[in-house]
């Protein structure tokens, strides 16, 4: 628990107190590489902090898979809407590889928010997601396929070393072709 205890103190001060319940109340979960975290049509209770790894974030659409984030060490992630609406999710969350996470589900979460801290922390984490989709959408609709790709690799270099050439496609919205083309 050292490192989700770690990335939230990178946020907010926790007291002893608060470590211990968050060591109590998350738990570890372990994938293989291609296992799904959350499917399609399946209840989201939980968050998940990536310790180590790397986990896609996609939907379909006719039919064809689309990629909107990977994820990657110290990263937060779940099915946004499924967890906060309580509704099924409309995504997949797999490993892309041996990966293993630390969960707290929904109930835990809202034990952890009685105490101020875990409120300034869970507040700042929205305040960055939608700061982050606000960013990723104009980056989708007023950049051209070279310019998406080199913002992609100023923010996260590291998806771009580690992930399939198709998931950065796909989470430019370009083919794999045009990838290939504005790579060089």
């Amino acid at each position: 628990m050292d490192k989700l205890i770690a990335y939230i103190e990178s946020i907010v001060l926790l007291t002893q107190e608060e470590k211990d319940l968050v060591s109590n109340l998350a738990e570890i979960e372990v994938y293989k590489k291609n296992d799904f975290v959350l499917e399609h049509g399946s209840r989201c209770n939980k968050i998940w902090f990536v310790k180590s790894g790397m986990l896609r974030k996609f939907h379909l659409f006719e039919g064809k898979e689309i990629t909107s984030w990977i994820h990657i060490e110290n990263d937060i992630v779940t099915s946004l809407s499924a967890y906060a609406q309580q509704t099924v999710s409309e995504e997949y969350i797999q490993a892309c590889e041996d990966s293993e996470l630390i969960s707290i589900t929904r109930s835990n979460s809202e034990k952890l928010a009685k105490y101020d801290s875990f409120k300034e922390f869970s507040n700042t984490l929205m305040e960055k997601e939608f700061v982050n989709i606000d960013i990723h959408t104009k980056m989708l609709n007023q950049l051209e396929a070279k310019g998406k790709f080199e913002y992609l690799c100023k923010i996260a270099p590291e998806i771009i070393k580690r992930a399939k050439l198709g998931y950065i496609a796909s989470i430019l919205g370009i083919t794999q072709e045009t990838l290939s083309r504005v790579r060089k």
